[in-house]
């Protein structure tokens, strides 16, 4: 991650380990999509929560980070829907 890029705060876990991550993921479908399943079930929307083991979360910024760009999944609800607890 650069310095000047843009980051923003996220919780993740039921421990809501804190992550500091780079804009550019979060309009990213997948995580898109895991953010809003989780929005799904009532948290406060002020606050980035995402529902899913902190070892999932890893794997998946682990992904993002050495993923092709142009890759997209067309099952990436699906996919969303597996990493939300």
């Amino acid at each position: 991650m650069q310095e000047d890029e843009p980051c923003e705060t996220i919780l993740v876990g039921s421990t809501r380990k804190q992550y500091v991550i780079s804009s550019k993921y979060l309009n990213n479908s997948l995580l898109k999509a895991l953010i809003n399943q989780s929005n799904q079930e009532g948290n406060d929307k002020s606050v980035l929560i995402i529902n899913c083991e902190v070892v999932l979360f890893d794997h998946l910024l682990w992904m993002l980070e050495n993923a092709d760009p142009m890759f997209d999944s067309d099952s990436l609800e699906e996919l969303a829907e597996f990493y939300v607890f």
